[in-house]
């Protein structure tokens, strides 16, 4: 069933968006929207600047103490919640899930099919065989997975020679193996970005399904980078989470331990500490902060968006309308149009077996870094959900009750807030002596630096625990030395550096560029190169 690659240029977005926005929404009122998440970022961010011109000490230090309280209970939670998260690892890898499912005697597993769609631009064939050997490897039938490559047409002479190599060697063991290319320069469309490509495939593969007369009900999309290698027990997982939730159709299914173990151990080590970081972070996340409930009413709303990869019904995906191809986001934009279109129903559902990414690496260690900071970049303008749910939100008659439309707004600002944290705590005190020399004689410059390095000082040894956990999750390789295993807890603490750097700057770029309603960028952004220069080390 492979696609033609002569397609009809028809830019295929939700019928009600414009540029992501509700159709009927007037420019003015869009630009509005824009600019509120660069603003409230410059207004958090220079608060300390605030604080010194006009002399405000004593709101400074009520302020400090307020983000010091905040980022140490955070730190203690962190830990916490990484420790739960491992534990459940364990547990989830320990399970026999196939068993599981068995005794659930559902006859909904016999007839379901999973859709691997597979998005590609200039990955060559040593990055796409392993993920492809991978989902071979799952535990489940994998008769039941049928592969869908999205092309993007400048490679598709690339694509279709790689797809036609993976047909030879994998075509016996999936259950069926298509492509389809995305045309380029279709109107509106944002370049750059998975987006559009893989909402053209999924669109038009699921026109041949219901030609067929195919129940998309029955159908699990997997949608994730091409360099993604699931566990061989993460589909059966998944399978027996669908199977025991209630409105299994309405959430999405994805793992909580997403590494990016392929080649972590030789990457550049602010790129491996980001990496790490990252995997706990979203760990954390789902452990922790996954949902939030109303004290006053029995309601309760799940606030944990999707990432990079996960798995959803086709008939949701389909009745929320696929993606947006006019916007540069898939991965958040998919969960918060979701939000929006179920009435705050929608609910994200975590699996606790691992699933295997790519860090970005490119051919030597300064364009490793420059790839790195243009998806940092991207993923600050990954931040346009925001303001187009709040769009939405906001609205009268929206037919979502207060307390969601609080809990998704806090939502929003906790991922703003978090970017500003660092700066602030690192430079705020050096910001308010610098501009207001008169704060140096009061009591407050002399107990607060202490205060902070006590709190530091706590915050820095959980590191060593932090490390301790991360390891379960990232194993560190077999033929490292003694020296080297030390020098892999003192990067930990590169974590601050990048937070100032690589994970803040592109940020700021991105979303001033939004506030602004400019940037070079804003619909041509760059596809990250998947290069991997050496074999995988050797597992533990």
């Amino acid at each position: 069933m492979e696609e033609k690659d002569e397609q009809t240029k028809k830019t295929f977005r939700p019928s009600d968006r414009y540029l992501g926005f509700p159709v009927d929404l007037p420019f003015w009122q869009r630009r509005i929207f824009e600019i509120i998440p660069g603003l409230l970022f410059w207004l958090l961010f220079l608060i300390p600047f605030i604080f010194a011109i006009f002399k405000w000490n004593t709101a400074y230090v009520v302020y400090m103490v307020f983000l010091v309280s905040y980022w140490f209970f955070r730190a203690i939670k962190f830990n916490i919640g990484i420790f739960m998260g491992v534990k459940r690892m364990e547990e989830s890898l320990a399970t026999d899930w196939i068993k599981e499912i068995e005794e659930l005697n559902d006859s909904r597993y016999e007839k379901m099919r999973f859709i691997y769609l597979c998005p590609v631009y200039g990955e060559t064939y040593d990055i796409l065989e392993p993920s492809f050997e991978a989902w071979a490897k799952s535990e489940i039938d994998t008769k039941k997975i049928d592969v869908v490559m999205a092309m993007e047409e400048k490679k598709k002479d690339l694509q279709i020679e790689n797809f036609g190599k993976l047909k030879k060697k994998f075509g016996e063991k999936f259950g069926s193996m298509a492509y389809f290319v995305h045309p380029f320069g279709i109107e509106g469309e944002i370049v750059g970005v998975k987006g559009a490509n893989i909402n053209f495939a999924a669109r038009n593969y699921v026109k041949q399904l219901e030609k067929e007369g195919k129940n998309l009900t029955d159908y699990l999309l997997i949608t994730c980078d091409s360099d993604l290698r699931p566990h061989p027990k993460y589909l059966s997982s998944v399978v027996y989470s669908y199977l025991t939730a209630e409105e299994p159709e309405n959430s999405f299914y994805t793992s909580a331990i997403h590494t990016f173990n392929n080649n972590l151990w030789s990457v550049p080590s602010l790129i491996r500490v980001f990496s790490s970081m990252t995997t706990m972070a979203i760990l954390y996340s789902w452990v922790i902060d996954k949902s939030s409930k109303s004290i006053f009413r029995n309601e309760e709303i799940y606030t944990r968006d999707t990432f990079s990869s996960y798995i959803v019904n086709l008939n949701t995906l389909k009745k929320f309308e696929f993606w947006d191809p006019e916007i540069p986001n898939d991965d958040t934009a998919f969960y918060w149009n979701a939000m929006i279109r179920s009435k705050g129903t929608f609910k994200g559902r975590e699996v606790y077996v691992p699933t295997y990414n790519d860090a970005v690496e490119n051919k030597d260690f300064v364009s490793t870094h420059v790839s790195f900071y243009k998806q940092q970049y991207r993923w600050g303008w990954g931040k346009i959900p925001f303001p187009i749910t709040l769009s939405i939100i906001l609205r009268k008659g929206s037919g979502i009750s207060a307390f969601k439309r609080i809990s998704m707004i806090k939502a929003i600002i906790d991922q703003m807030w978090l970017f500003t944290i660092v700066f602030v705590l690192t430079f705020g005190l050096m910001i308010v002596s610098s501009i207001n020399p008169g704060y140096k004689y009061t009591v407050f410059a002399y107990n607060l630096p202490k205060i902070l390095s006590i709190v530091f000082t706590i915050a820095m040894l959980t590191n060593i625990w932090t490390v301790f956990l991360r390891r379960k999750i990232s194993p560190i390789p077999k033929k490292w030395k003694w020296w080297r295993n030390i020098l892999d807890i003192g990067e930990t603490y590169l974590i601050s550096i990048n937070m100032l750097t690589f994970n803040f700057i592109p940020h700021v770029q991105a979303l001033t560029e939004m506030m602004l309603g400019k940037g070079k960028f804003k619909r041509n952004f760059y596809v990250t190169e998947k290069v991997r220069k050496e074999k995988l080390p050797e597992k533990n």
